[in-house]
């Protein structure tokens, strides 16, 4: 009656020992897919329910292994990639998150207190090691706390919660990203090393009802925000699938991009509510420009619909960047330049509409330089975008109208505490 996710073929060695209904299986040693594993685990029956102790470790797990335990089948993501593995779970064509179930009916059959370790995840563009994560099930209520792991040489730390006990199942993320180089976080996607000082710090609160990963998310409410403090920026010109990142660098921070972006502050933040996510602020002060974004995402139909913006901060004979857009889907990001007059218009066909404030002042021919420099304090802080302003203390007027997107009032020094 013990549910495990469907592993990719796995080989075990073990010594077993029976001592009544307590089985104790030591020294064990192993592969399952391409990964590794090592440790000791017990069984035992004598309770009410069947109860499971485990310590476990992994020297390299591979990327592929981990799909199992988000709904994906590990052997169609190694022959035909996530975007078919999604597809066999039941999402939709243009969709990546699983829409797996993950078989509630057998965790409440079970108790288990397992403690797993990974040293390194073998992945392409994600610089993940030093994995560590404590799993608590009891009657159905499912805990991973802590889950910890570095990511090029920045700490995430996240609480878990899914409640298997209600119908359907009711989640709860906390995840929390410590000061990371985004030379080392973005280097897969042709962020440059050298040049690069920046760091990014950020947080996730979430809560959502579903069987399935793409449910959850897809009903989910909270907030995310990860916060940019002083630091410099360089990117590469190459593709990230067909969304260009080293273009999109270049026509929103800088015409040529022949030096490194000299960021004073940014705050990349969202509302989410019902797995809508509206921008609340997208921010970033630069030397020469202010970077704001509108529009948003959404879980539930993986579309993206966001506008960003680059308003110079000196005069200049030559007309501002236009805006820019990311639209298409997570699994295929579109670039696409845009008129000022569809700025405003981003995030509605996502329902997003009512979250956004009337674009300030368009950009002429001649950019008169007028951006109004972001005051780093309320950046740093995580501020919504009520709580934005300007260096001379003013409320900002060209990033949204937060207030429409809150249920409540949330203190946002103490949601993003770890700052």
């Amino acid at each position: 009656g013990v549910v495990i996710p469907r592993t990719r073929t796995y080989k075990l060695n073990a010594t077993l020992v029976k001592n009544d209904r307590e089985y104790r299986f030591t020294g064990l040693k192993g592969t399952f897919g391409d990964s590794d594993i090592a440790g000791k685990f017990t069984v035992n029956m004598a309770g009410e329910r069947v109860h499971v102790d485990a310590t476990l470790a992994t020297k390299t797990l591979d990327i592929i292994d981990v799909s199992p335990f988000i709904g994906y089948n590990p052997d169609v993501v190694a022959a035909r990639g996530v975007q078919a593995a999604a597809a066999e779970s039941g999402a939709a064509p243009a969709r990546l998150l699983p829409n797996a179930s993950l078989r509630a009916e057998g965790l409440r059959v079970f108790d288990a207190d397992v403690r797993y370790t990974a040293a390194r995840l073998r992945s392409d563009s994600i610089p993940i090691s030093d994995i560590s994560v404590t799993v608590d099930l009891d009657d159905g209520m499912l805990k991973l706390s802590p889950l910890v792991l570095t990511m090029a040489r920045g700490k995430l730390e996240s609480d878990i919660a899914i409640d298997w006990r209600r119908r359907p199942a009711h989640t709860q993320y906390d995840i929390r990203l410590a000061s990371t180089p985004m030379a080392q976080l973005l280097s897969g996607f042709g962020v440059a090393e050298a040049g690069t000082t920046g760091t990014v710090k950020g947080r996730i609160q979430l809560t959502g009802d579903g069987d399935a990963l793409h449910d959850s998310l897809g009903s989910a409410s909270g907030r995310m925000a990860f916060v940019i403090p002083k630091g410099t920026f360089w990117t590469r010109n190459v593709q990230l699938a067909e969304l260009d990142f080293g273009t999109f660098v270049q026509k929103m921070f800088e015409d040529k991009l022949k030096d490194p972006v000299q960021i004073n502050c940014g705050l990349v933040a969202f509302t989410v509510r019902k797995g809508a996510a509206a921008a609340d602020p997208i921010l970033i002060d630069t030397t020469k420009n202010v970077i704001t974004g509108r529009g948003g995402f959404s879980f539930a139909t993986e579309q993206m619909d966001m506008a960003f913006r680059a308003d110079g901060k000196k005069f200049s004979l030559v007309s501002g960047q236009s805006p820019v857009q990311i639209g298409g889907y997570f699994s295929s990001a579109k670039l696409n330049v845009i008129s000022p007059e569809l700025l405003g218009r981003a995030g509605v066909g996502l329902g997003l509409a009512v979250l956004a404030a009337p674009p300030a002042a368009l950009l002429a021919f001649v950019d008169v330089g007028d951006a109004k420099s972001a005051a780093c304090g309320p950046v740093l802080q995580g501020a919504r975008a009520a709580g934005q302003r300007t260096t001379k203390g003013k409320p900002r007027d060209d990033v949204g109208n937060g207030k429409k997107a809150t249920s409540g009032k949330k203190d946002d020094k103490k949601f993003l505490g770890i700052f």
